[in-house]
């Protein structure tokens, strides 16, 4: 996940023409776009799909990243399954088995918010993407929605440990309480989503490496 983490910050553009108020993550705003003007202006063609060579680059580079994206959704999906299962497997409660199912649907909505992305791009120059537009709000706080409701599900079993854990805990409620403020109010929140949850993630990876059990195991 790290590797891949790395590899898809450097694809990335990490630089747009023009993004909405609040956001400073061309991918992130790219997510959460909800107009076709939008979509113009973050590529640089505001109002002029002619001039589309004006952007090929950063059309390039977010297509790029998103088909890696594949890879690292994958991964992360997986990382967030076989954590809660072992949640499962240790502690005997079987609710954490939902955030397992949970899991599924995540890269399912990621899948498919993916496959938005790529055809608003290819369908750039033809200003008839607003059923794209449309679907990709659904799975963008779907995959957002699920990933935090995840943290949520294990917030229990974090605060049982000790003081490192019981942060994870307040991290992963921050990022469902961040999730909630952001679907309301779109801004600075939605970016501060993104963080939380990549900090979130690297918690959970470090405690992956640190975790005992009573037995000292």
């Amino acid at each position: 996940m790290i590797g891949m983490g790395s590899v898809l910050l450097m694809v990335f553009p990490s630089k747009a023409p023009w993004m909405m108020d609040g956001f400073f993550t061309p991918v992130i705003a790219f997510e959460f776009i909800q107009s076709q003007s939008e979509v113009y202006q973050l590529f640089g063609l505001p109002g002029s799909p002619d001039q589309l060579f004006m952007s090929q680059a950063m059309i390039k580079a977010m297509d790029l990243g998103n088909r890696l994206d594949y890879i690292f959704m994958i991964l992360y999906a997986s990382f967030l399954f076989f954590f809660s299962f072992v949640c499962a497997k240790n502690t005997g409660q079987r609710h954490y088995y939902a955030a397992c199912i949970l899991s599924f649907i995540i890269l399912v909505a990621d899948i498919m918010e993916n496959i938005q992305l790529l055809r608003i791009t290819a369908k750039i120059t033809h200003h008839d993407f607003g059923k794209e537009l449309f679907l990709l709000h659904w799975f963008t706080w779907i995959k957002w929605g699920g990933i935090t409701i995840v943290f949520l599900i294990l917030a229990p079993y974090f605060f049982k440990g000790r003081i490192y854990s019981k942060l994870i805990a307040a991290m992963g409620i921050s990022s469902f309480i961040l999730y909630i403020l952001a679907y309301f109010n779109r801004s600075v929140l939605n970016e501060l989503l993104g963080l939380s949850v990549s900090l979130m993630f690297l918690m959970m990876i470090v405690y992956s490496f640190i975790f005992t059990t009573e037995s000292g195991k």
